[in-house]
């Protein structure tokens, strides 16, 4: 099997979803984490479960930050199938009650970049479709059928392996059997979440190149890097108080025309919510200003000086 990673590892997303890994080992902690109990589901016990007001309390009190702060950071932690609901498996949200939840299998987390392939997610809905007895949600009807066209060719393997994870599925106990289920409810909304819903896992095109890659520095690269630091060594150097006096200069000069420091004919829209300046402006009309005696580059920033500079 090829795994195709898709380029996940060059993607700044991988550096936050490995912050919220270390957050999700903490919360795992025996003694310091979030505590996990014996929780009574319908008519049978889910080991190792938790509530959801739980979470956010953890969450809060590791984190010092306010409950709107930690709900949506709880929210991210279950889009991404860190943890998955047990009483409402097609809602990846946390909600701030007593449902339950359960943490998702470290092998299935994102940053494995292990890939949804069209074989797993096929045997997956056919041990659905077999469970259920044909009753499957619309898209999920939809994509079995698209897979049974796609990989026809390897369709009675499908088939025998959903057959036998049904069987296997049955030798649990009934709490196991449950926990499973929606382990992998959740994992497939989130690597092949529904039509309308958002993906998470999407990042864009995909890159050809690593962007951090340690290039093999060659003679002609060292060379132009030592000629760039003499180059800078005589560069003669300027004191702090003239660098600071140039911006505060610079400040001065160009502050009579920055609307946001001291405003603008007619008011500024964004404090005084007067739309007189956005009508006015709707086209093209353009104010008295003094940039024209500032720069030369002020000046081509104008629109009523492209016709002169044109001709």
């Amino acid at each position: 099997m090829t795994i195709r990673h898709q380029g996940q590892q060059y993607r700044p997303r991988m550096a936050f979803l490995q912050k919220i890994e270390v957050l999700l080992k903490e919360m795992q902690n025996p003694e310091t984490g979030v505590k996990m109990h014996v929780q009574r589901l319908m008519i049978t016990s889910i080991p190792h479960a938790m509530t959801g007001s739980d979470i956010l309390q953890w969450i809060i009190q590791r984190l010092q930050i306010l409950s709107e702060e930690a709900q949506n950071l709880g929210n991210f932690i279950v889009k991404y199938g860190y943890i998955y609901p047990l009483q409402d498996p097609k809602n990846l949200t946390l909600k701030p009650d007593h449902s339950l939840y359960r943490f998702q299998t470290p092998y299935f987390w994102p940053t494995q970049q292990w890939p949804a392939e069209d074989t797993d997610y096929a045997i997956y809905l056919a041990k659905r479709n077999i469970k259920k007895k044909g009753i499957l949600e619309e898209y999920e009807k939809e994509n079995y059928n698209f897979l049974n066209k796609k990989i026809n060719y390897k369709w009675d393997f499908v088939i025998m392996q959903a057959e036998e994870q049904y069987k296997m599925g049955k030798e649990r106990t009934k709490a196991d059997r449950y926990s499973l289920d929606c382990q992998e409810k959740a994992y497939w909304l989130v690597h092949r979440c529904p039509p309308g819903a958002h993906n998470v896992l999407d990042y864009g095109l995909n890159r050809v190149t690593d962007p951090n890659e340690v290039k093999k520095k060659t003679i002609n690269f060292l060379r132009k890097e030592i000629m760039y630091y003499k180059q800078a060594l005589m560069r003669s150097t300027v004191k702090s108080s003239v660098s600071l006096g140039g911006i505060v200069k610079y400040s001065e000069q160009f502050a009579s025309n920055d609307p946001f420091i001291s405003g603008c004919l007619p008011s500024n829209p964004w404090i005084t919510d007067d739309t007189q300046f956005w009508d006015l402006n709707a086209k093209l009309y353009v104010l008295m200003t003094l940039g024209w005696g500032l720069s030369n580059f002020h000046l081509r920033q104008l629109p009523l000086c492209f016709p002169a500079i044109s001709i």
